[in-house]
């Protein structure tokens, strides 16, 4: 800032300011030199900002992504696709060594139903093996239905270990419903020890798929360390009450105090601090 000079002084840089010259001076020194009587004029110190001041300075919140009305859904609950994935993955390798088991069917190990869909990791992987798993085992069960002439197996069936529905699946809920169904029936079959030489032989152990509290929700634009704000707007079938978020790579998962279902609706923002 300028200041009018009132009274001659040497200043530092040797040189003497004469009464009526303007000034540049820092604020220190301008302080110092009118409490003096050298210089007239307003003296101001800026005050010292504090630390959220200059943060608000330096940073801008972004909105990433939002959704005020969003209705949970059983596709997105990350527990049932892991359980359903696990428990498709070992039963592929479960039927196809009960199948080629040759003490198991007398009549011949059964070569034709062998399970081939590749690994599943996602939903459409796994609805493609879950599909050829239900055909797979309903032909294979079929022929232990029997009362004479089979192809793999000695004998009729103890018991029915018919699917409760051998209809593809279209959506992950109907995997696991279908997934569960098929180890259930399974496990029957190959313990029946009346159409097979040993039974019980190759039974699967891989717990049935299962719902968690957290669902994964796609949300373009969002990575990890975003900030996510959220609230309840319908408890739902589940009768939720609490729920966590966190955001990662283009996903946001929230996780509930219990199975959100269906039916649950929550609205939620997602924002982002950004140098200004």
């Amino acid at each position: 800032m300028q200041y009018t000079v009132t009274a001659p002084f040497r200043d530092i840089d040797g040189i003497t300011k004469q009464i009526g010259w303007l000034v540049e001076l820092t604020v220190d020194r301008a302080i110092k030199l009118h409490r003096q009587g050298f210089i007239a004029g307003p003296i101001y110190r800026p005050p010292v900002p504090e630390p959220w001041q200059a943060k608000m300075d330096l940073l801008e919140t972004m909105v990433v992504a939002g959704n005020g009305n969003k209705t949970t859904s059983r596709e997105e609950n990350i527990a049932g696709l892991a359980s359903a994935v696990a428990l498709a993955n070992a039963l592929k390798v479960t039927l196809n060594a009960h199948y080629a088991d040759a003490l198991d069917h007398t009549t011949a190990p059964d070569t034709a139903n062998t399970v081939v869909s590749e690994t599943a990791n996602d939903i459409p992987t796994l609805i493609t093996l879950v599909t050829e798993l239900l055909t797979s085992y309903d032909t294979h069960d079929a022929d232990a239905e029997l009362v004479a002439n089979w192809v793999y197996h000695k004998a009729q069936e103890a018991g029915d270990h018919s699917l409760a529905s051998a209809v593809a699946p279209t959506t992950l809920q109907e995997c696991i419903t279908r997934l569960n169904d098929i180890k259930a029936k399974y496990n029957a079959h190959d313990a029946d020890n009346t159409t097979h030489g040993v039974g019980s032989a190759h039974q699967e152990a891989t717990a049935d798929a299962a719902y968690g509290a957290a669902i994964r929700v796609a949300a373009t634009g969002a990575l990890t360390g975003d900030l996510v704000t959220w609230g309840i707007l319908d408890s739902g079938t589940g009768t939720v009450i609490g729920v966590s978020a966190a955001a990662g790579k283009d996903i946001v998962d929230f996780t509930f105090d219990a199975d959100p279902q269906n039916d649950a609706i929550i609205t939620y923002l997602i924002t982002r601090k950004v140098n200004v």
